[in-house]
């Protein structure tokens, strides 16, 4: 297969992913669902180049924002984009170019250990980031809406070990990685 379409290909796949699982989501009240949205933007970054995972998760954001419902819950449109989800959402596309660069960080020797502190803080800075945007919204104290996070942690962490396990098996097969 040519390199481009593949390329092309796996960069449309982390958006259907996301949209396709869209539906599976466990609300939280006045926080953002639980959702298998994080475990794509992990696989992303993982798999993709920078660039590639951040167009990636740029399509993701597009195609939700003119109403696609690939937005958790099967939601879609700029109300989303705007209210306290809006914040994860546009997180997503630093997160994916950020898991993308450190995996090609030296110092990092491609271990369960090394992949796994990279998601987690990936996973912190999203919450830095989606925490923002919340209390920027809300009008409220970033402390205190990082506080109500802890209901993130065990799913996420569930999430980092199924992404870093499926990563090391395909990994050979589909990544890219800085020689």
């Amino acid at each position: 297969m040519n390199n481009r379409v593949k390329e092309l290909l796996l960069i449309a796949l982390f958006p259907s992913m996301m949209g396709a699982t869209a539906g599976i989501a466990i609300p939280l009240g006045s926080l953002p669902s639980i959702t298998l949205q994080t475990l794509f933007v992990y696989l992303a970054g993982l798999i993709l180049n920078p660039r590639d995972a951040g167009i990636s998760m740029l399509v993701y954001v597009l195609l939700g924002a003119i109403g696609v419902p690939i937005f958790s819950g099967f939601t879609g449109g700029m109300g989303i984009l705007l209210s306290v989800r809006g914040g994860f959402i546009f997180g997503f596309i630093i997160v994916a170019m950020f898991v993308s660069i450190m995996k090609n960080v030296k110092i990092l020797n491609k271990t369960y250990i090394d992949l796994f502190l990279v998601l987690v803080i990936s996973s912190l800075l999203l919450y830095m980031i989606g925490g923002s945007y919340i209390a920027f919204v809300t009008k409220g104290t970033i402390w205190l809406v990082l506080a109500g996070f802890y209901v993130y942690l065990i799913g996420d962490f569930i999430k980092i070990f199924i992404a870093i396990h499926a990563y090391v098996r395909i990994r050979s097969h589909v990544t890219y990685e800085r020689r």
